[in-house]
């Protein structure tokens, strides 16, 4: 992806930015600066789930011909399914919302569509795959009508 063109607007990024901010305060425990989290934790939604994402990226980069793009109805219903099943297991849960949190943090200033989960492939591959984010989607999609309409009135 071009960091010259951004794919989402300034919404989508704050609500990124916001949200990934959140979610690493969560995960640390809400608990202000003091780490309250496992160290497993760490492991988990800084090494484990991203090395997870980049596998997975690199099998897309063999097997698929362009950027994969997942996200219609079933392909954000997948991924609330796989966020639901990571956030809401106790041993996972931290890690995972540690992974999520500094992701979207990454997807904000990278202004990358799409789910933040596919924010490190893409980013270590030079990819631009994208998979339906149930958060973010509806945000995405009407900045992007918002600006299409913008620029067509301007072009009048």
């Amino acid at each position: 992806m071009n960091s010259a063109k951004r794919g989402i607007g300034p919404v989508g990024t704050a609500a990124r930015a916001l949200g990934g901010l959140g979610l690493i305060y969560i995960a640390a425990g809400a608990n202000g600066l003091s780490w309250e989290g496992e160290w497993s934790d760490a492991v988990l939604g800084l090494v484990v789930l991203p090395a997870i994402v980049l596998a997975m990226g690199l099998a897309a980069r063999r097997w698929a011909a362009g950027p994969v793009r997942f996200t219609g109805p079933a392909g954000i219903a997948l991924n609330l399914a796989v966020i639901v099943a990571l956030v809401s297991n106790p041993y996972m849960g931290g890690g995972a919302t540690l992974f999520y949190g500094g992701t979207m943090l990454v997807a904000a200033w990278r202004g990358q569509r799409g789910c933040e989960a596919t924010v490190i492939p893409n980013l270590i591959l030079g990819r631009d795959d994208q998979i339906g984010c149930p958060t973010f989607a509806p945000i995405d999609e009407l900045e992007t009508h918002l600006r299409r309409r913008n620029a067509t009135a301007a072009a009048r």
